[in-house]
């Protein structure tokens, strides 16, 4: 189910806050917990049934090895040990099977020249985030850092559906003792609105940019041989564009509605794209999945604390592994190797540039600069993370710096065909059709332009934090809403759930 349709905006989402409330209302805290489980499993059984299955049987087995962790001696080394290599080989390969097998069979058929027959298989939405998300919490309970919880408990932390298929990543510690607190089953006013103030400005992001930058990006990925340097670098910017207004946009949405259930979720983004840095980048982006590699990769193979050397071989590690993570492709690998590159580069410079742009003007001259690279730097990366295949990234990378232009950008815009500029246009088309594309042009830049002033703007949570609730805001909160609601006739997924 997406939370951009109408089906969850006004069937499942009131019904799941009448009846937990309601349950709660009247003391039936289990049976309330029954119910977000089974709301929760409805949630994700509305994509494919079928795959119902394989996260119940998921939640059954991890939980299994914390009751192993409780039934056993874990005192001793050895047994926490077996538990630990059990669980993470369970969990891993489960996510392989389903996400890399035919990724590694046609690799081996392409390097060796053999046959062996491909299953095609249906990737199961959100299994990289809640495999993840209960490896978390096996590692943790075998290293004795975690305690053993109830099924209901559990499960809940698992399924609770507005992070269950696209995060963000939580932890057991920050979601179990919140369900756990009985002052958080009851309405809170505040929190309420605040969650549909997140709902609401997360939608926005989705269906009114996202999904708009889409129509560009789809059209000139499409066709990347026709493209030239202004419509390449256009896409490029869209698709950057987009991946954060839809991504970031579900993670409101998740966190609105977590808060309308008084459950709070961490951020996923603190506006990424004012970092001077790609390390910087990093700490703001998809920051639930930094946290994981950092504590569960990074620091066990040694972090930073073993030399320089090591250091940028466990960065390597880290983002191959991330980039690996994202998808089955090999775009997704040089993705993550050339972010890892550029971080280990950050690690080991760390410090110069502040001795060379030494003052306060060539402080400020610095952090624009800085900037300016590291925006460009990602934008670029992120072709590859958008190609269907690596030598498509490269033909778009030729593409953008041919340095060559005959006009495609014409093409790029006329794919703007808005509902918002349909009457403007068909006036133009009967009356005068020699100005048409000066108005999709003018869309196209206007899009582009209203992305750059988002993305520099303050982040979701800071607006929740400051915002009054008084006649104009809610105006404006209403208009967005309406919009965004009348703008659902063409429903999208959203990008991460492919992930």
């Amino acid at each position: 189910m997406l939370f951009n349709s109408y089906i969850f905006i006004f069937l499942f989402l009131p019904l799941a806050l009448l009846g937990w409330y309601g349950l709660n209302r009247f003391k039936l805290h289990k049976v309330s917990q029954v119910f977000l489980a089974a709301m929760s499993l409805w949630f994700y059984a509305y994509f494919e049934i079928r795959y119902l299955l394989i996260i119940v049987a998921s939640c059954v087995v991890n939980y299994l090895f914390s009751v192993c962790v409780t039934k056993l001696d874990c005192k001793r080394k050895l047994y926490r040990r077996i538990l630990l290599i059990a669980g993470c080989t369970l969990n891993l390969g489960i996510l392989g099977y389903f996400k890399y097998y035919d990724f590694i069979l046609e690799n081996l058929n392409g390097a060796f020249g053999t046959e062996f027959a491909l299953k095609n298989i249906l990737l199961p939405l959100g299994i990289s985030f809640f495999t993840f998300q209960q490896l978390s919490f096996v590692i943790d309970r075998c290293r004795g850092t975690a305690p053993h919880y109830g099924f209901l408990e559990y499960i809940n932390f698992v399924t609770f559906f507005p992070q269950l298929i696209a995060g963000p990543i939580v932890l057991h510690s920050e979601i179990i003792p919140q369900f756990r607190d009985l002052e958080k089953r009851r309405l809170n006013a505040k929190n309420f609105a605040d969650g549909i103030v997140y709902f609401v400005i997360g939608l926005g992001k989705k269906v009114l940019l996202a999904d708009t930058l889409a129509i560009i990006v789809n059209f000139g990925f499409g066709r990347i041989p026709w493209l030239d340097t202004t419509s390449a670098i256009v896409v490029a910017l869209a698709f950057t564009f987009e991946l954060y207004f839809d991504f970031s946009g579900y993670c409101d949405m998740a966190i609105g509605i977590g808060k309308m259930f008084n459950i709070d979720i961490p951020d996923n983004f603190n506006s990424p794209y004012k970092s001077k840095s790609v390390k910087e980048f990093w700490r703001r982006w998809h920051m639930t999945l930094g946290r994981f590699f950092t504590t569960y990769v990074y620091i066990p193979l040694g972090g930073s604390r073993q030399g320089k050397i090591k250091m940028v071989i466990n960065t390597m590690i880290v983002f191959l592994l991330s980039g690996l993570w994202h998808g089955a492709n090999w775009t997704f690998v040089l993705w993550g190797l050339l972010h890892g590159i550029a971080v280990a580069v950050n690690g080991l410079f760390a410090g110069k540039k502040e001795k060379i742009f030494a003052g306060k003007t060539l402080t400020y001259i610095r952090a624009f600069l800085s900037r300016v690279v590291t925006f460009m730097y990602v934008c670029l990366t992120f072709v590859f993370f958008r190609s269907d295949s690596v030598a498509d990234g490269i033909q778009f990378m030729k593409e953008i710096f041919r340095f060559e232009s005959h006009g495609d950008i014409v093409l790029v815009a006329r794919k703007l065909e808005l509902a918002e500029t349909y009457i403007v246009t068909k006036l133009l088309s009967m009356r005068a059709p020699q100005y048409l594309d000066w108005v999709y042009l003018g869309s196209l830049w206007f899009l582009i332009l209203i992305s750059f002033i988002i993305i520099m703007r303050k982040r979701t949570g800071d607006i929740v934090d400051n915002c009054r609730y008084n006649g104009g805001f809610c105006l404006k909160l209403s208009l967005i809403f309406v919009w965004s609601v009348i703008s659902l006739s063409g429903v999208s997924t959203f990008l991460y759930f492919n992930f």
